[in-house]
């Protein structure tokens, strides 16, 4: 039997696992490029400070999105590729974590062990990440054989898994020649001077699916923290020009993301929409919310599989 492994960042479940989930995120290198008595300084002030507010958005928007779409991911896989092969999620800063979730699939005398990670875009913050904590795993148990995790952004099933998601999105809102903005998760400007392709990645992704809908479109990134520089343009400044380029139909596409999460469903959902609509005045605005699962990203997943 082959053991597969889905990788996503994770999400906690109660305002305790809040603060953990903080406190892993930022002890991470890939998140903090620091040394480590000053990044788990700061993980811990961070964590500490920072924990509750965070719960409290994550309790606006029903809870952990991420785990119920991750779930349901799984058994859809696992139904797709039969019994020759055991299907499980693991997270990178909250439960079950990687390194136990291997060990689990080893305790079952399952050696070879196949690795697709929910980053459509490589990142220095997010793929890179995973590599490092897989490294780690296959110097404690190097008779394990662990694949490397591909990226799929400009994969075929993507890229049609979007056009679908948005034409469905379309009909819903009624509107007739929206203008897409792929609206992604940042990254620190320093990420890309040190050669990280995520953005180039999210364009090559954002043409391909607007050249298939035959829409104008724009990239923009969001949910930036902290002092440093982050990738431009910021969505809500997007919003700004277009609002003053008499832009009347606004669709946010979360292009970096398979699972609606706190990013896609309270920044986008509960900040930036209404910021169009209130602060803004743009009167058909609105958000593309991801399915908890779908047959093309399945697909994705079984071409990867069929790869390895």
């Amino acid at each position: 039997m082959t053991g597969v492994l889905l990788i996503n960042m994770g999400s906690p479940l109660s305002k305790k696992e809040m603060r953990q989930f903080l406190f892993n995120m930022f002890s991470d290198k890939a998140i903090l490029p620091f040394p480590k008595f000053q990044r788990t300084l700061l993980a811990l002030i961070i964590s500490t400070f920072r924990h509750s507010g965070s719960w409290k958005k994550y309790q606006q928007i029903g809870g952990s999105k991420l785990k119920d779409s991750m779930a349901i991911i799984t058994a859809d896989l696992a139904s797709e590729i039969g019994k020759d092969y055991l299907v499980t999620a693991a997270y990178s800063y909250s439960k079950p974590d990687i390194l136990t979730e291997i060990e689990c699939l080893r305790s079952k005398g399952i050696s070879e062990i196949k690795v697709m990670t929910m980053y459509p875009h490589s990142s220095i913050s997010t793929t890179e990440s995973v590599k490092t904590d897989l490294d780690k795993v296959r110097e404690k148990y190097p008779e394990l054989h662990i694949s490397e995790p591909e990226t799929y952004g400009e994969n075929d099933n993507f890229i049609h898994y979007w056009v679908d998601i948005i034409q469905e999105a379309i009909q819903k809102q009624s509107y007739k020649n929206p203008t897409l903005v792929f609206s992604a998760h940042s990254i620190p400007a320093y990420l890309v001077e040190q050669g990280d392709t995520y953005v180039d990645e999210i364009n090559a992704s954002a043409k391909l699916i607007a050249g298939k809908l035959g829409l104008p479109y724009r990239v923009a990134f969001q949910s930036k923290i902290g002092r440093v520089k982050w990738v431009d343009p910021d969505t809500k400044d997007c919003l700004k020009t277009m609002k003053a380029e008499n832009i009347d139909e606004i669709m946010l596409v979360p292009i970096s993301f398979v699972n609606e999460n706190l990013e896609t469903a309270y920044d986008q959902g509960i900040e930036i929409v209404p910021y169009g609509i209130n602060e803004l005045g743009i009167k058909n605005i609105c958000r593309v919310e991801i399915p908890p699962s779908h047959p093309l990203l399945i697909a994705v997943f079984k071409q990867l599989l069929a790869k390895s």
